[in-house]
């Protein structure tokens, strides 16, 4: 199994305005995160609003440079990459989006939109493009007939359906998915994840599906990367970190996950206080003012992630909490 995406020390920092002659700020949106990606494989990025998860996605889809680090994929680093470049490499990172009702064209027919990749990426004839759209429409379950449809004439899963068939139009080797069933009823939502997985299985796609539903994530997942104002605390299978979290903010978010298993279920673990901002992120670790083991060596040194007990965690206290 080979990697098809690698990002090492990846980082976003934006440069904001305070107001009239006050200096600017910068907001460390993504701070040094790294990981890797399989092909055919899930990587899920889960945290609370405001971690990062949405600037990542921006990373890995190219759509921003980032400020430092590099993104290998395929084994060239988009980073560095000139114009030409990126634009071959953009056609193998494709995303569906969060919202199905505000990522379609409302102006413009589903058949038209579907074929707009690959007029841009291919030189096949009209015919051709209309064939090609009308196999993936087959394959997300969406009718001949709907070609010649527009948006609105759709339920939200039909248009996160069109989504899927437009990022897969391709055959891309990565898709982003930025909580792509967060906008659906529970009852549709199944039935989406269920599509993710067997176009998966079927073109051999890998995934970096970004959610804060962990009971989404442990359908869909192979690996899980925690984020906490811009950078990861715990890297691991989703097996291993399911089983037994060792990062206080990792645990604190699965035991405020649901679950109808009484084996399952974990200790109610409250966080007090609000995400610090990321214009004025505090000392040493990022989550000490809200962490319940913070000590005083939490506050001056910031933790990096290490190798323990089959996956990488960020804390300084992790073995006396999980003794």
């Amino acid at each position: 199994m080979s990697t098809v995406l690698q990002a090492r020390e990846l980082t976003r920092h934006y440069e904001v305005s305070q107001g009239f002659l006050q200096p600017s700020a910068q907001v460390k949106a993504l701070n040094g995160v790294s990981f890797a990606l399989q092909t055919g494989k899930t990587l899920a990025v889960v945290g609370e609003s405001g971690c990062g998860k949405s600037t990542l996605a921006r990373q890995l889809t190219l759509i921003e440079v980032p400020t430092s680090g590099s993104l290998l994929l395929d084994g060239q680093d988009a980073a560095s990459a000139d114009k030409a470049t990126l634009k071959a490499m953009r056609s193998k990172v494709q995303m569906v989006f969060q919202n199905p009702y505000a990522s379609l064209n409302p102006r413009q027919k589903i058949g038209m939109q579907l074929a707009e990749p690959i007029l841009i990426n291919t030189s096949l004839s009209a015919k051709e493009r209309e064939q090609r759209v009308q196999q993936m429409m087959q394959k997300v379950g969406l009718r001949p007939e709907h070609y010649y449809r527009y948006p609105h004439m759709f339920s939200g899963g039909q248009r996160q359906r069109i989504a899927i068939a437009r990022a897969m139009m391709l055959n891309p080797k990565i898709v982003i998915a930025d909580e792509p069933t967060s906008a659906l009823d529970v009852s549709i939502q199944a039935q989406v994840l269920n599509l993710f997985m067997d176009l998966q299985e079927e073109f051999n796609t890998a995934y970096v599906f970004i959610s804060h539903n962990l009971s989404v994530v442990e359908h869909v997942a192979d690996d899980l990367l925690v984020m906490y104002l811009g950078r990861a605390v715990e890297v691991g299978t989703k097996k291993t970190v399911y089983k037994q979290p060792l990062h206080p903010y990792t645990q604190a978010l699965l035991s405020a996950t649901p679950s109808i298993h009484p084996e399952r279920r974990h200790i109610k673990i409250k966080i007090e206080g609000e995400l610090p901002s990321p214009l004025h992120p505090p000392s040493g670790c990022a989550f000490h003012k809200r962490c319940p083991y913070a000590v005083e060596r939490c506050q001056r040194e910031e933790p990096q992630l290490r190798e323990l007990a089959q996956r990488q965690v960020a804390c300084h206290q992790v073995e006396e909490i999980n003794r």
